[in-house]
């Protein structure tokens, strides 16, 4: 039987709505398993235009495209891909069975969605992706009858228990996540984790007149009670269970056919050489100055540096500028990226700007872009920025939402991620960031936005890799400088002998040692952080700390990894953070009258809800299990524990709180004394915002100074780290008995864990107003503005 491909359910809260909207790759190249090329999305009917965001409408405007379908990106995590045209075969000694064929199993082979109708409730039957029902244990898997969407639904193929009249094995036929339906033998919770050895049985009796009105009550044989959904005790997220023994309290489903399975075969498409991909527009140093970037594959080194055609006008004319290619290979030493930088500067405030780019000079050979724009930074006036962290392509991410906020609208005009940027970039060869920066294209192609580095681009051998090659380096960086060879040496700079191609055609070596080793650390740090580093408003000659000016705010970003014994710098790159943060804020402070807000920003938070985690090592904290069950998961941790002993790794040397102790104590007092008005970071997949409070000694905070936000004294402290993560987390996880954060900290003024992203809109120098927003609907969560009397 085919595969049915729908849209995966992995929302934590009752804003089941994604925000990811829906890619179309036409320049990709089909795989080469599709000996006819891809089929057309349209014309493999309704299963396949349930994959995407806007339906059957983008589906048929894809045509036989590669794409990256909205609906689909949770289990189709490597970019672009399609289903093959008419190249599959029926699998070799599968099964064909006739639907309809056995009386006593007339739904046997058959896939449908379970549309729950009991006492009118009408909400799908799916499963989540992380979330758990109470008392149960690990992730994944688990099902509940709450969704509102049919894209929402898991459909269920039907198999038949040979002997057995009316009884099935269920099966998700999820892509990514096919497996049997099992009940948990304490609870009898629904999963659908389980293999055939050890599925449920389930008798499906008609609740209507008869089998035809697809109206049943399921029972599970092995205990002999109906199945429902609790409603008490349970958080409201109606999880399915087998232990009603009363009909009356039997959930009723009416069974909707999902439409036939695909047959087709699927493979990920590749890029084609020489064609520009990955484009996007960082912030380029000072408010009127952004970078161009965007990456190709060729057969051969480009002989020309490449170029970006500037205009005011989406039909020119048109302003050629010359920029740098940067080298990029592989851990695996198999792909070559070249990635390309053309620096724009002394652009006209708040202006549309259109460019199209291209390598090796644009010539006749070159392939050129299509066109995009942006609006211009400014220095004054009222000055708005979306910003967030810990987001992947997931399908209730904000990608959606910036495109609507920044390249389509005016209700922001820049965006920042503070890190966690693909989850994890180094994956398959560095095709996962491959595939995160074309989804992102279609936003950041048209909005700038400066990226900050997270724990995360660290993983998968990367360590910086990617981050640290590809984004601008503001110039080709002479052999032996200073800045590179002694400040970087730790790890800092460009991979000795990465050649680059400047717009005088020279190919030179780069003077450091770079911890770069893929391509979208690359992307994000060499070239945007390096940029900022380097004509940022102090410059720091390092991607890792930065500042820059946009609008009416000074924007401070510093790097905790140190702190955690995540980044192998150390004491050198930490040392050089503090003096260099201690003049920076000095020189902030000293424009005050020109740029009247000062925001600071890192991946991690200092104080939060679950930050203290004294019982946790930071191997843990900063692992990939933590994304996915829970930054202070004691479970998982004790579990990930056990592995890193079974592996001879042994723990950590670092908890979570010695990390987050030193991070407080080197950090806060600056940030105090430099008059930083706020900090916002990300890591904990959850909203809070604090009250602002005294520089307390851990995680926990101080004490509340004041319930209001005018003329607050300290730094006021937000977290927003639930763009799209693997999973969110709650603030129930470090809840032992001498945990001092279990549920809230002394100065927790609001919580959310809905999926979301933050906005800051500077009005003048006397209001600065933060608001939360979820990405679902875009609708408002919490706002709070401080006021400078």
């Amino acid at each position: 039987m085919g595969v049915w491909t729908g849209a995966a359910v992995l929302c934590l809260t009752s804003l089941v709505a994604g925000n990811m909207y829906d890619v179309t790759e036409k320049t990709k190249v089909a795989p080469a398993t599709c000996t006819h090329g891809c089929a057309s999305w349209a014309s493999l009917g309704p299963s396949a235009a349930s994959l995407f965001a806007g339906g059957m409408e983008a589906a048929a405007g894809a045509g036989s495209s590669c794409a990256q379908p909205g609906k689909a990106v949770n289990s189709r995590t490597l970019g672009a891909w399609c289903f093959c045209d008419n190249s599959s075969a029926p699998e070799e000694g599968k099964e064909t069975r006739v639907i309809g064929a056995d009386p006593d199993h007339p739904l046997d082979g058959s896939t449908f969605g379970l549309f729950n109708i009991f006492d009118s409730d009408d909400l799908w039957v799916s499963f989540a992706y992380t979330d758990v029902p109470p008392g149960a244990s690990g992730a994944g898997g688990w099902m509940r009858a709450g969704y509102k969407d049919q894209s929402d639904a898991m459909p269920i193929r039907f198999d038949a228990v040979p002997g057995k009249p009316h009884t099935y094995l269920l099966f998700n036929e999820w892509p990514g996540y096919q497996h049997y339906v099992g009940a948990a033998p304490d609870e009898y919770w629904l999963r659908a984790e389980s293999d055939k050895s050890s599925a449920m049985e389930v008798q499906m009796l008609p609740a209507g007149q008869g089998v035809g009105d697809g109206e049943y009550y399921m029972v599970n044989t092995a205990n002999g009670l109906y199945i429902s959904f609790c409603t008490s005790a349970c958080d409201n997220n109606m999880w399915l269970r087998s232990t009603y023994s009363n009909k009356s309290d039997a959930i009723v489903v009416k069974l909707v056919p999902m439409g036939p399975p695909i047959q087709n075969s699927w493979g990920y498409c590749t890029s084609a050489m020489g064609v520009p991909e990955q484009i996007n527009v960082q912030l380029g140093g000072e408010p009127t100055s952004v970078v161009l970037s965007f990456v190709t594959f060729e057969h051969t080194a480009p002989a020309n540096p490449p170029v970006a055609s500037v205009s005011n006008s989406p039909n020119g004319p048109w302003t050629q500028v010359s920029g740098v290619t940067h080298v990029h290979v592989t851990a695996a030493k198999d792909r070559t990226y070249y990635m390309h930088f053309v620096r724009l500067t002394g652009l006209t405030p708040r202006q549309r700007v259109y460019y199209k780019v291209a390598s090796n000079g644009g010539g006749a050979s070159a392939v050129v872009s299509d066109v995009f724009s942006f609006r211009a930074g400014y220095a004054d006036g009222v000055t708005t920025v979306d910003i967030w962290g810990d987001m992947g392509v997931y399908e209730y991410n904000n990608m959606g939402n910036v495109f609507e906020d920044c390249a389509n609208g005016t209700a922001a005009d820049l965006a920042i991620h503070l890190g966690d940027h693909a989850y994890n970039m180094g994956e398959s060869d560095e095709t996962r960031g491959d595939g995160y920066m074309t989804a992102w294209q279609k936003a950041l192609a048209n909005c700038p936005w400066v990226p900050v580095v997270g724990n995360h681009e660290y993983y998968d051998g990367a360590e910086l890799g990617r981050f640290l090659d590809q984004t601008w380096g503001g110039k080709v960086w002479p052999n032996g400088t200073e800045s590179e060879s002694a400040l970087f040496k730790k790890g800092t700079a460009g991979d000795k002998g990465s050649v680059h191609r400047s717009s005088e055609g020279a190919v030179e070596e780069e003077g450091g040692r770079s911890t770069a080793t893929h391509a979208l650390g690359a992307m994000l740090s060499r070239g945007n952080q390096h940029g900022l580093g380097q004509f940022g408003s102090t410059p720091s000659n390092t991607s890792r700390f930065f500042s820059t000016d946009f609008g009416l705010i000074h924007f401070v970003a510093l790097d905790l990894n140190v702190y955690y014994g995540v980044d192998p710098c150390g004491d050198p790159c930490r040392e050089a953070q503090l003096a260099w943060l201690t003049a920076d804020l000095a020189a902030a402070n000293a424009n005050r009258a020109a740029v009247p807000w000062v925001v600071a920003m890192s991946h991690y938070p200092f104080y939060c809800t679950g930050c203290y985690s004294k019982q946790l090592d930071a191997a843990y904290y900063e692992s990939n299990e933590a994304e996915l069950y829970g930054n202070a998961n004691r479970t998982a941790a004790a579990k990930f524990a056990t592995l890193q002993a079974a592996s001879g790794k042994g723990p950590g040397n670092k908890t979570v709180t010695a990390g987050s102790d030193a991070s407080i104590k080197d950090l806060m007092p600056i940030l105090t004394a430099g008059k930083v008005d706020l900090y916002v970071a990300g890591h904990w997949h959850y909203y809070e915002s604090l009250w602002p409070s005294t520089d307390g000694p851990t995680g926990t905070g101080g004490n509340v100074i004041q319930k209001t936000f005018v003329n607050p004294t300290v730094p006021v402290h937000v977290t927003s780290g639930n763009g799209g993560p693997p999973g969110a987390d709650n603030f129930h996880e470090d809840c032992s008995p001498s945990s001092p954060d279990c549920g809230s900290i002394p100065a927790t003024r609001f919580q959310s864990t809905a999926f979301g992203y933050g906005r800051l809109t500077a009005f003048n120098g006397s209001h600065l107003r933060f608001q939360q927003f979820a990405n679902s609907n875009s609708s408002l969560v919490d706002e709070f503005t401080l006021v400078k009397q």
